[in-house]
C-alpha cells in the first residue's frame, strides 16, 4: 500500500521580485483602472484594517515575506522527511498554456521533464539570470498509469505527453514553477523530486475574457466593440464537487500502488482582483476565514458542497486547487503551518501539512 502526504502552499508571484515595495503592486495597478469608482481609489474610504496595512505597507510587506519564507522552509522539511517517490501538484493555469485552442477542466502532464524559466526578471529574489532554464523532472510512466486508472474509475482526465504542449515561453504555468521555486527559498536545497503537475481550470468562465488575471478591469471598450466569442464569460470550470472527487480518486489510486507520494495544492485563496463586490481592491476575508476554520477542525470535507457561484462571488477561483487537495485529505486533520490574512497583498495564503 502506498503512503500519501498532503501539502498546501501558495505561489504568490510578487515574491519573485524580492522587493517589498512591489508586493502591493497588483492593488496599485487596479487603483489606476477607470472601472474602479473614484471614491474607492481614496484609502480614506477603505475598511480600517486595509487603511492600517496601506499606511504601513513596507513593514507589513517585509513581515509577509518573512512569514512565507518560514512556512515554505517548514513545509519543505516535512516533504524531505517523508522522502517521496513522486509529487503531484494541483495548480491553475492563468491563460499561460491553455488558451483559445483548448481549456480542459483538468490536465495531467505526462512529460519526462519540464524545462521552465521561473526567474521572471533580473530583479528576482536570488539575482539569477531570468533566462536560466530549470529542468523539473517528471514521472511519465506514473502519470500515465494514474490517467489510465482515472478512466477505469469513470473519471477521465485529459493528459499531455511532451513539453511542446507548453505554449507559455516560461514553461510550466507560474502556479507550478513559483511554488517549486519557493520550496527552495534559500536556494540551497534543489528540488529534485519527480513531479507531476495537474492543471485545474480554476478561472473557468473568465479565463479567456480576463486573460487569466485582471485584464477585464482595465478594459474600457463598449459592448459593441467587444468580441462575443472571447470577451464575455465562457463555460464554467469544474465544480468544487468535481475537484473534490478528483482528489479523492488520486489518493485512492496512489494508496493501491507501492511507494510514497505527495499530493500538493499550490495557490492562494480569495484574490482581490477577482472580488467584484469589493471593486477588485481587497479579497473576501470572511469567506476565507470560514473555510480556514473548517480546515483547522478537519472539516474540509464540507468543501465538496460548495458551488461555483459561491466561489465566484468570493473571488476564490484558485481555492479549487485546495478543494482537490481536500478531496485527497478528506479524513485528516491538518497541521496548520501558517495562515496569512491581508487586505493589500491580493490574497489570503495558507500552509498546511496532512501527515499519514
Amino acid at each position: 500500500m502506498g503512503e500519501v502526504l498532503g501539502i498546501g502552499v501558495t505561489h504568490y508571484p510578487p515574491f519573485m521580485s524580492g522587493k517589498p515595495e512591489s508586493y502591493a503592486g497588483i492593488l496599485k495597478g487596479i487603483m489606476r483602472s477607470p472601472n474602479v469608482p473614484d471614491e474607492m481609489k481614496d484609502p480614506a474610504n477603505w475598511p480600517s484594517g486595509m487603511q492600517d496595512e496601506w499606511n504601513n505597507e513596507i513593514e507589513r510587506a517585509e513581515e509577509h515575506q518573512s512569514q512565507h519564507r518560514e512556512a515554505f522552509l517548514k513545509v519543505r522539511a516535512a516533504i524531505d522527511e517523508f522522502k517521496p517517490d513522486a509529487v503531484f501538484v494541483f495548480g491553475d493555469d492563468q491563460y499561460e498554456n491553455f488558451k483559445e485552442t483548448i481549456i480542459p477542466p483538468f490536465n495531467i502532464f505526462c512529460a519526462p521533464e519540464f524545462p521552465s524559466k521561473p526567474f521572471r526578471s533580473e530583479q528576482n529574489l536570488w539575482g539569477i539570470d531570468p533566462e536560466e532554464i530549470v529542468n523539473y523532472k517528471g514521472a511519465s510512466s506514473l502519470a500515465k498509469e494514474v490517467a489510465n486508472e482515472l478512466v477505469e474509475r469513470h473519471f477521465p482526465v485529459p493528459y499531455s505527453y511532451t513539453p511542446s504542449t507548453l505554449h507559455w515561453d516560461r514553461g510550466l504555468s507560474h502556479a507550478f514553477i513559483n511554488g517549486l521555486t519557493y520550496l527552495d527559498w534559500d536556494h540551497d536545497n534543489e528540488w529534485t523530486y519527480p513531479t507531476i503537475p495537474v492543471a485545474v481550470n480554476c478561472y473557468g468562465k473568465v479565463v479567456i475574457s480576463n486573460r487569466g488575471g485582471s485584464a477585464n478591469i482595465q478594459d474600457t471598450r463598449t459592448d459593441e466593440e467587444k468580441d462575443v466569442l472571447i470577451d464575455f464569460p465562457g463555460p464554467q470550470g469544474p465544480t468544487p464537487k468535481s475537484c473534490f472527487e478528483l482528489g479523492d480518486h488520486l489518493r485512492k489510486i496512489l494508496e493501491e500502488m507501492p511507494g510514497r507520494y505527495v499530493i500538493m495544492a499550490s495557490s492562494g485563496w480569495s484574490h482581490a482582483f477577482l472580488t467584484t463586490k469589493h471593486h477588485w481592491l481587497w479579497p473576501d476575508r470572511d469567506f476565507d476565514r470560514a473555510r480556514f476554520e473548517e480546515l483547522k477542525a478537519g472539516e474540509q470535507f464540507k468543501w465538496e458542497n460548495l458551488n461555483n457561484e459561491e466561489i465566484d462571488d468570493a473571488g476564490d477561483a484558485e481555492f479549487k486547487n485546495w478543494i482537490c487537495l481536500a478531496g485527497s485529505m478528506k479524513d485528516r486533520t491538518p497541521e496548520i503551518v501558517d495562515y496569512m490574512e491581508t487586505w493589500i497583498f491580493n490574497s489570503q495564503k495558507c500552509f498546511a501539512i496532512f501527515r499519514p
